[in-house]
């Protein structure tokens, strides 16, 4: 079966994938990060028995549908958000291994400085700024009216809340999520899966798979992540 060009699947079937298909529907992304338009051929979500919005794209969450479905497309969305940023990066590796292209839905009303550089999959909500000379991995959402100053660097899989202010020279690691209206100081560094509550003032480094919360933000747990990629594999 021959792949159509532009055609798209997209894997959730919640919040994050409805906002993401309201943005391709609306055409309010930037057509510098994805320049043709898009046919979307399913969304796929094998937790849910339908989406929990209503839409005319066909949905699946049979197996041998997800695979004809893939043999339709040639590239993929993951619409996962919360703090399930690792969980986002496994299944877009996975879509990747099948030969499928990961987009970057980009918010025509950000604003992302010409030195600054992001990766593949990412996801970049309106009123987002990303200042001079910083760095962007893979499968991050970066959400409506956060702001990442100059000079950060942020790993793959790292989900930025609403209103989240990064301050310069900040590093975030893989797989960190930073709950709405944080405040991260400068030079700060949040190392791999740690999750920072909304509203905290970060002012310290962050250890690896550490939840920190308040102001000033301190350890209360260690963070734990969640994904199944069963769906993927042949014999299960």
């Amino acid at each position: 079966m021959k792949k159509k060009e532009n055609s798209t699947v997209i894997w959730g079937g919640k919040s994050q994938s409805r906002i993401l298909i309201n943005m391709l529907i609306n055409k309010s992304y930037d057509s510098k990060y994805l320049k043709k338009k898009l046919k979307l051929i399913s969304i796929i979500d094998p937790f849910l028995k339908k989406p929990d919005f209503k839409t005319n794209i066909p949905f699946t969450n049979n197996k041998t549908k997800f695979n004809k479905y893939l043999l339709k497309s040639n590239s993929f969305i993951v619409g996962i958000g919360g703090h399930y940023g690792k969980a986002r990066a496994l299944i877009s590796q996975e879509f990747i291994k099948k030969n499928l292209k990961p987009l970057n839905i980009i918010s025509e009303y950000s604003y992302i400085d010409k030195t600054a550089s992001f990766g593949m999959g990412v996801q970049i909500m309106p009123n987002v700024v990303v200042h001079c000379f910083s760095n962007i991995g893979n499968f991050c959402i970066l959400n409506t009216s956060s702001t990442i100053d100059h000079e950060c660097n942020i790993g793959n899989g790292v989900h930025i809340m609403g209103g989240t202010y990064v301050g310069g020279r900040v590093k975030i690691e893989d797989y960190v999520t930073i709950g709405s209206n944080a405040t991260i100081f400068p030079d700060v560094e949040i190392k791999k899966g740690a999750f920072i509550g909304a509203g905290a003032i970060v002012r310290k480094n962050v250890s690896e798979n550490q939840i920190v919360v308040g102001n000033p933000a301190k350890f209360i747990k260690k963070n734990k992540h969640y994904f199944d990629l069963r769906f993927f594999k042949k014999n299960v």
